[in-house]
């Protein structure tokens, strides 16, 4: 298993930890059995983590990015393996790009965004102060 697929894992488990309701101490409570997605059992997403259509459909678009990084995972082809994945230039974490041109990941993605407009202001400040 790759390190793309590790964060992914620890992703989903964290999620459903936290937003699951029908997640008690491990257990599924409407099928009163392990949960799936907690479940050490399964080692990939492949193997049978992502059983809980419940999780699917409602828990994991709480958290956009996880949710693209599974559905891509999920649908990829096996034989082109982690296809389309970028590293972020900031935190050097993988992402899966909205565009060709996208360098950042989500999370830095704002922040480079805003120290690329503070830095822009502090230009446009300088230039107002020196007379032409």
């Amino acid at each position: 298993m790759n390190q793309i697929e590790n964060q992914i894992q620890r992703g989903i488990r964290h999620l459903a930890k936290k937003e699951c309701a029908n997640y008690d101490n491990g257990c599924c409570l409407p099928e009163d059995r392990p949960c799936h997605v907690i479940s050490p059992v399964y080692k990939t997403i492949h193997d049978g983590t992502m059983n809980c259509d419940y999780f699917l459909k409602a828990i994991l678009p709480l958290q956009p990015e996880l949710n693209t990084a599974v559905w891509h995972e999920l649908l990829r082809e096996e034989d082109k393996s982690g296809e389309g994945w970028k590293e972020c230039v900031r935190c050097h974490k993988p992402f899966i790009p909205g565009s060709n041109r996208q360098r950042y990941c989500a999370d830095c993605g704002a922040a480079a965004k805003q120290a690329r407009s503070r830095e822009k202001q502090r230009r446009y400040r300088e230039r107002q102060k020196t007379p032409a």
